[in-house]
């Protein structure tokens, strides 16, 4: 697991802040978001499909 960076501009923001959406919006099942970002939240936006 990755531990979150301190700081106002921590690059993993994003990556949960897009996945928030694609998540709310329905185009990301919750579970499938959960896994990629637990996996290495560096690729899970291209993993499913967001970037």
């Amino acid at each position: 697991m990755y531990a979150d960076s301190a700081g106002p501009n921590n690059p993993k923001d994003s990556v949960e802040s897009k996945l928030h959406t694609a998540i709310c919006s329905g185009k990301v099942p919750l579970a499938a978001a959960q896994k990629a970002i637990a996996t290495d939240w560096t690729t899970a936006l291209a993993i499913l499909g967001l970037n």
